[in-house]
């Protein structure tokens, strides 16, 4: 990455110290903030493909397991559907967008593992993940050398083509 874009595309940091010199001690200073970006972008990046599904709870719940993920060696970046959305509803039957990221090399375990749980990964579309992407998950799951799983704090809701979205009452939105 280059010196102008830090790691996973955040704002240089300037938090301290102030104008008067002073930092609290429990906060690491801008040397030592920019000598752990430098480490971080020192890491070698790992080559990803992703391909995306839509997925109901249940497979979610299966995708998901920690062993899982470390044994045949894929990560997921997963959002959650509001049960009100296409494609969802309530209970085993919420939607998830989900886009599964893994080195060409394991794809064979992976499309096996997939396939295993009634998932047919291998009829998306795989795509090259960019090395530059300014997404941040993608930054971490290229960086760190183990499997990560990354869930969207926030609902979505799928629309066709000139839908508007559904205004739900507030008891729908906090639950």
């Amino acid at each position: 990455m280059s010196p102008s874009r830090p790691f996973g595309g955040l704002p240089e940091p300037q938090l301290y110290p102030t104008a008067d010199s002073w930092a609290p001690p429990a906060l690491p200073g801008n040397a030592e903030l920019d000598a752990y970006r430098e480490e971080l972008e020192a890491w070698p990046k790992k080559t990803l493909v992703k391909r995306f599904i839509l997925v109901r709870n249940r497979t979610m719940d299966a995708i998901s397991k920690p062993e899982l993920l470390e044994e045949t060696r894929y990560s997921l970046s997963c959002i959650p559907l509001t049960p009100w959305s296409r494609c969802s509803g309530s209970g085993d039957d919420r939607g998830w967008l989900v886009w599964v990221y893994y080195m060409p090399d394991d794809e064979p375990r992976v499309l096996a593992s997939f396939q295993a749980l009634g998932v047919r990964l291998a009829d998306r579309e795989r795509m090259a993940v960019d090395p530059d992407s300014p997404d941040e998950d993608e930054q971490i799951m290229m960086a760190f050398p183990q499997q990560t799983h990354h869930v969207s704090a926030w609902e979505h809701e799928v629309l066709l083509e000139g839908e508007e979205p559904r205004k739900q009452p507030a008891s729908e939105y906090c639950r």
